[in-house]
């Protein structure tokens, strides 16, 4: 991504991502400070090692990702293969998009990705941030606990909340009101960085 922000000549950005893609952009800060203005957090975690179901699937990615990677039938699944129940409660052409961009994942770059989700953890230094935050919580999230969401913006006192009514999939399901809030929480991340640590109270919505 900073690569990325090199190419188009971007100084500095907010950094914004969803469910895995905020661990993405955590890392992003972590190592590269001096680029990210500032980071939009959502549905997310500073780890997914918390519980029974996460600690197995953290267990057992090594040896699914090698088995992916040498079966030629799970080479040749798809991620549209699975997960994809709340599928039913959108219309038909939204349907065939998402199902279409999720074939374009192969089950070995899912395993991959599960490896590389079990592996992160920002537990230790997500306090650090200094730059402005908003971290966008799902309040009927399912996938990751509205809870564990909330644990996140705790560990980082000036970060804003912002709350959108739906489980992980609010994106598929409700897109104009994901797309108000995602809005809302750039927003807020766009604000002037904070002074201190404890110069700004949280503000939810």
């Amino acid at each position: 991504m900073v690569a990325l922000a090199d190419s188009l000549g971007i100084e500095k950005f907010i950094a914004c991502g969803y469910s895995m893609g905020s661990l993405v952009a955590q890392l992003i800060w972590r190592r590269h400070p001096d680029r990210i203005a500032g980071l939009v957090l959502g549905a997310t975690s500073r780890n997914f090692l918390g519980s029974p179901t996460e600690r197995l699937i953290s267990s057992l990615s090594p040896a699914f990702t090698l088995a992916a990677r040498s079966n030629p039938v799970l080479r040749s699944l798809h991620a549209d293969v699975f997960g994809t129940g709340y599928l039913n409660d959108i219309d038909a052409e939204s349907r065939r998009y998402v199902r279409a961009e999720m074939s374009l994942t192969s089950m070995s770059t899912v395993a991959a990705a599960l490896v590389a989700v079990a592996e992160f953890t920002s537990h230790t230094w997500i306090g650090d941030v200094d730059i402005p935050v908003s971290v966008l919580v799902t309040t009927r999230d399912s996938v990751v606990p509205p809870g564990r969401q909330m644990k996140l913006a705790d560990a980082i006192p000036h970060a804003t909340v912002v709350t959108v009514e739906g489980d992980h999939g609010v994106f598929v399901e409700s897109p104009k009101l994901f797309a108000q809030k995602l809005l809302e929480a750039c927003h807020a991340a766009n604000a002037a960085p904070p002074a201190s640590r404890s110069a700004f109270p949280w503000r939810r919505s």
